[in-house]
């Protein structure tokens, strides 16, 4: 659960992937396009998000940007599991909590941490008929960015720092669809932390679901799409409460990290 890159073996990855002349530039991560929490950091994965010219390597990078290479703004904040997902009901609920923070080496920084959300849901009834999903669960809501303050001293808040609340946790639950019901969710999240970010017209609090308190927009902001990829975080529910009145799989879930 380190920081993707932000530090000296990300200088060497960088160095091996340029003396072998491979393209860094629009580097491909996993199949959401993003680097799962943990996994092993390939050395194509230094481009930045999109296809161009321009080399980047993390804020947060030890030390000078290698020759040819700039710095982004986007780092990958840190990722504490306080929740780890489990399940709250036999037939689809589930909880999991994560809490962002960010690196010493980040100390003086101040931006916001933005995340992009998207989502998977396919449930039915017991005769194979579409259940009809929650809008929480209706893929028409999705994508979704939405963004925590953080401010120097490694502060993270609940939305904007005015808020003068501390950021504990980021929660992906549910409650579950009940009996004679079948289906899968799948949370899919990307998260960096943005230096200098600035909120554009529109991202805003809306004190409604699913953002409640944080800021939020169903326009990727431009700051996320220039800068470097950010984390995983991901969550997948899926459960089998058919025939009505019995629980053939009650409900599993597998969450990252």
């Amino acid at each position: 659960m380190g920081r993707a890159l932000g530090n000296d073996a990300a200088r060497r990855l960088w160095e091996s992937a340029a003396a072998g002349g491979e393209t860094l530039a629009g580097a491909q991560g996993d199949a959401e396009g993003v680097l799962p929490m943990g996994a092993e950091v390939p050395a194509d994965f230094v481009g930045p998000l999109k296809s161009g010219d321009t080399r980047a390597v993390p804020h947060d990078f030890a030390g000078a940007p290698p020759v040819g290479a700039v710095r982004s703004a986007a780092f990958i904040p840190t990722m504490s599991v306080v929740t780890p997902g489990r399940p709250v009901d036999d037939c689809g609920g589930y909880e999991y909590k994560v809490r962002w923070g960010i690196p010493a080496s980040e100390s003086a920084s101040a931006g916001w941490i933005v995340q992009k959300v998207d989502q998977s849901f396919e449930a039915k009834d017991c005769d194979e008929r579409r259940v009809t999903p929650r809008a929480f669960d209706d893929s028409a809501n999705y994508s979704y960015w939405e963004a925590w303050e953080f401010t120097a001293g490694q502060h993270v808040w609940v939305g904007p720092a005015s808020s003068g609340s501390a950021h504990s946790g980021d929660t992906f639950s549910n409650a579950g669809y009940g009996p004679g019901t079948k289906g899968k969710k799948t949370m899919t999240a990307e998260v960096k932390a943005i230096v200098g970010f600035t909120l554009p017209v529109g991202m805003t609090v809306r004190g409604a679901e699913p953002a409640w308190a944080l800021p939020y927009t169903r326009t990727e902001p431009a700051q996320f799409a220039g800068t470097l990829r950010g984390a995983a975080h991901t969550l997948t529910a899926e459960w089998n409460c058919c025939p009505s009145g019995t629980v053939t799989k009650r409900t599993t879930v597998v969450a990252n990290p």
